[in-house]
């Protein structure tokens, strides 16, 4: 259960994404800008109005990740930046500007 010191804006947000499981790369991105934002992951607008999750998913999937050796993808999301790694890391911080 989340604290109220758990839903504090944090200015960067790190999440390692873990391809054994069955949670989506889209799903894990959404909780670190939830975690990142102070807010729970229900609170923000879907990521599918800033990025496709399908192929975001697709494009770091498993099978695929040797061939896409410095791959990454970086975008707006809920006031955030988002960059993901082709090894799962998912890095979250403020836009620059952004009050």
């Amino acid at each position: 259960m989340d604290t109220p010191a758990d839903r504090q804006p944090h200015p960067e947000e790190r999440a390692s994404h873990d391809f054994g499981t069955d949670r989506s790369l889209s799903t894990t991105v959404v909780l670190a800008v939830a975690r990142a934002r102070g807010m729970e992951a229900t609170e923000l607008p879907p990521l599918a109005e800033v990025i496709d999750p399908d192929a975001l998913d697709a494009l770091f999937a498993p099978d695929d990740r040797q061939a896409l050796l410095d791959a990454r993808v970086r975008f707006e999301f809920a006031d955030r930046t988002v960059c993901v790694r082709r090894d799962g890391e998912v890095l979250v911080r403020p836009l620059v500007g952004a009050h």
